[in-house]
Order: structure tokens, then C-alpha cells, then sequence
């Protein structure tokens, strides 16, 4: 979906001391943006980067995944691995 398209979700809330700034904003469509509270689905920020975790009724071990395919984070992420040891 185009980012025009979009609202900013503050994941920790503005209300809760949540800061207005990058590292604490995901955007959501209009309708997910109104019904993240409701669904059961949970968002937080690691390093600036947003995982989910989906509703316990789709996944009963409540597991955190990453929200992105960017091949930069993907890149990222590999290279934040331990090397293995041959």
C-alpha cells in the first residue's frame, strides 16, 4: 500500500510518554490503524525496526516475527550473526 495511503502508529502511545520520532512510528491502513487494539495483534520496535506478533488464536506461542522484507534489514541482520566456526 502507497504511504499516501497510510497512518502513523505511535506504538508506544503519545498519551504513555511514547516519543513523536521514527524509531516509534509504523504505518497501518485506516482500518488497521483502528482496529490494532481490538485484534489481538502487538507491534513493538527493536533497533528501529517493527515486529508483530499475531493474535493468539493464530499463533498460540505468541511469537514475535519481523514486519519487514527489506533486503537492507534482511542484510542487516545477517551480518549481525555470530560467524560460524569451521
Amino acid at each position: 500500500m502507497p504511504a499516501s495511503w497510510c497512518e502513523i502508529h505511535h506504538v508506544i502511545p503519545d498519551a504513555d510518554g511514547g516519543p513523536t520520532h521514527p524509531d516509534n512510528g509504523v504505518l497501518l491502513c485506516w482500518f488497521h490503524h483502528r482496529t490494532l487494539e481490538t485484534s489481538g495483534w502487538g507491534i513493538r520496535m527493536i533497533r528501529g525496526a517493527p515486529q508483530i506478533r499475531p493474535p493468539v488464536w493464530l499463533d498460540p506461542g505468541g511469537r514475535w516475527r519481523h514486519s519487514t522484507k527489506s533486503p537492507t534489514r534482511l542484510t542487516d541482520q545477517l551480518e549481525r550473526r555470530p560467524a560460524a566456526v569451521a
